[in-house]
C-alpha cells in the first residue's frame, strides 16, 4: 500500500466472509477466527498485508491458518491492514449470557 492507500481501498473479503468472522469472534472460535482471517489475508494479497503489519510472509501464513494460535498483537496488526478493527460491546442479560 503507498501513501495514498488505506486499508479501505482493499475491501477485506465480501459481507458474507465479514459475517463468518463476527460469529467466529462472538463464539470466541480461535480457530475459525485465524482460518477466516487467512483466507481474507489471501484475497488481500498475503505480501501485502505482511509488508503493512512488518511480519514476514511466511510466519504470516503460518500464523493465519487454521488452528494456529497468533499473538493478540498479531491479530490486531492483521485485522488493521485488512481494514477492521476489533471492538468491545457490553455483554447484557438479555443476550443470554
Amino acid at each position: 500500500m503507498d501513501s495514498t492507500e488505506t486499508p479501505a481501498d482493499y475491501p477485506a473479503a465480501s459481507d458474507e466472509m465479514t459475517a463468518d468472522l463476527n460469529a467466529a469472534l462472538e463464539a470466541g472460535d480461535l480457530e475459525r477466527i485465524t482460518g477466516i482471517m487467512g483466507r481474507m489475508a489471501r484475497v488481500h494479497r498475503m505480501r501485502r498485508v505482511a509488508r503493512e503489519t512488518g511480519l514476514g510472509e511466511k510466519s504470516l501464513y503460518k500464523s493465519m491458518r487454521a488452528g494456529a494460535r497468533p499473538e493478540f498483537n498479531t491479530v490486531l496488526r492483521v485485522l488493521g491492514a485488512l481494514g477492521y478493527r476489533l471492538q468491545a460491546v457490553p455483554i447484557h442479560e438479555e443476550d443470554g449470557v
